[in-house]
């Protein structure tokens, strides 16, 4: 019988019998039910249930930062003025050549835990960040993010998302779309993604096994031109501290959220939200270097 001509209030009662003649037929060609692969039979897509993965966010940690005194080596001659123009002379008196803002980048790691609760497994296929500095506050900024995960072995994985990789046709969940007109271009910049264990961050997309929990690390760092900008109001309220050679603290507050999607194969794409969630970075004195 062709299941098309059966109505849809039979269609139902139809495709359990089939189900089970299916799964009879392959029985003789499996020594247990752990190799009796059902998803592999080519069932409709209904027929494979999936329950969304839990996502929960974990922590986020600043893992890397310029010491205080080099921030103040670059602020202090735009903020510092002197007689005849020797401020820039005074302020590296005081602390140093003024550096190139490339080297002052902030990194910092969001960890997640991930729990599959089907019997199958789903790969991470994309990931959504969206970071806001001093929300509220009058200098406030918005970055976001969206970078795509590679299976294992792929050639040439940079994490360049495909389109549409990070949109959701739910409104339950937050896409890029929700921020790409009010952010701050290149001031969030995605490093990669790693089992938490100590690994170093790729485009990779870590194994998610069917009834499996997993905790990952996302890394991302401020675009330091972009942030250097946002900070400079932190600055101008420390001159006194840069005229008398004491390096001010850099406080920064956040506001973090995000998406990630899960490839489910032939069913589509699942998506799943975290955050919002906020927090404060204090930037070291001795500043900090990435471990890995």
């Amino acid at each position: 019988m062709n299941p098309r001509s059966v109505p849809g209030s039979r269609r139902g009662a139809w495709l359990a019998p089939s189900i089970g003649m299916l799964a009879a037929a392959a029985i003789p060609f499996a020594t247990s039910c752990a190799e009796l692969n059902l998803p592999n039979l080519g069932l409709p897509p209904a027929v494979e249930q999936l329950s969304p993965p839990q996502v929960t966010f974990v922590g986020a940690t600043m893992v890397g930062a310029p010491p205080a005194r080099t921030l103040a080596a670059y602020y202090c001659p735009d903020v510092v003025s002197a007689p005849l123009g020797t401020g820039p002379m005074i302020c590296q008196g005081l602390f140093g050549p003024r550096p190139n803002p490339a080297a002052l980048v902030v990194t910092f790691d969001i960890q997640l835990h991930i729990a599959n609760p089907n019997h199958v497994p789903i790969p991470l296929a994309s990931v959504l960040a969206a970071a806001t500095v001093f929300p509220a506050a009058t200098n406030e900024k918005l970055g976001a993010i969206c970078l795509s995960l590679c299976p294992a072995g792929t050639p040439g994985c940079t994490g360049i998302p495909a389109p549409g990789a990070c949109e959701a046709s739910s409104r339950d969940v937050r896409s890029l779309n929700d921020f790409v007109n009010r952010s701050l271009p290149q001031l969030l910049i995605a490093g990669g993604l790693a089992i938490a264990n100590g690994q170093t961050p790729t485009f990779t997309a870590p194994p998610l096994n069917g009834s499996s929990q997993l905790d990952v690390v996302a890394r991302y760092s401020f675009g330091p031109e972009q942030l250097l900008g946002v900070l400079r109001q932190l600055a101008l309220q420390s001159m006194n501290e840069l005229r008398a050679g004491r390096a001010p603290t850099f406080t920064i507050p956040y506001r973090l959220e995000g998406t990630i999607w899960f490839d489910a194969g032939s069913i589509g794409r699942i998506a799943v939200g975290w955050g919002p969630t906020q927090g404060t970075w204090v930037l070291p004195v001795e500043g900090l270097i990435p471990r890995y």
